[in-house]
């Protein structure tokens, strides 16, 4: 846990359920809908604290399944395994390979709010990144041939 981190007072339901989860299982997931202005997407919140770990978000895949990813994401963190930035990573999901990057903190406010809320004491933004899936060919926005149409489901947070 964060030395001296001061958890903030729950000022509402959903403030009492998220520290609650915090307390029982070590992090909360927050769903986000999709609309008009932007895709659907989990984060977490709870990692940095419970274990130091940056705290990750999930776009473009439905809430369930962004859910679901970052819950497995969080039973290999809470055994010690430790996801970085650039991390290619295969089994999270059986045949599922994704990659890691650092979220932008200029993203922060916008799609991590309720993580700027609960960490708001700390001196330094806490640390997240975005969990990035491939198209169907198996290839990620960065690499040659990458399927553009998905780039509208999955924005990439990071520093462009």
């Amino acid at each position: 846990m964060l030395q001296g981190f001061k958890l903030p007072t729950a000022t509402d339901d959903s403030d009492r359920k998220l520290l609650s989860d915090i307390a029982q299982y070590g992090w909360h997931v927050l769903k986000i809908l999709g609309d008009e202005s932007g895709p659907e997407y989990c984060f977490s919140v709870g990692f940095y604290y419970s274990y130091g770990h940056p705290e990750i978000l999930v776009m473009g895949l439905s809430t369930e399944v962004g859910h679901q990813l970052i819950n497995l994401a969080g039973a290999q963190i809470a055994s010690g395994k430790v996801f970085r930035a650039g991390d290619r990573v295969e089994g999270l999901v059986k045949g599922f390979v994704c990659d890691f990057i650092t979220i932008d903190i200029s993203q922060y406010k916008e799609y991590l709010g309720y993580g700027v809320w609960f960490y708001r004491q700390l001196k330094q933004p806490f640390p997240a990144l975005q969990l990035v899936w491939p198209d169907k060919q198996g290839r990620f926005p960065w690499e040659s041939g990458y399927d553009q149409k998905f780039l509208r489901l999955q924005c990439l947070l990071d520093k462009n």
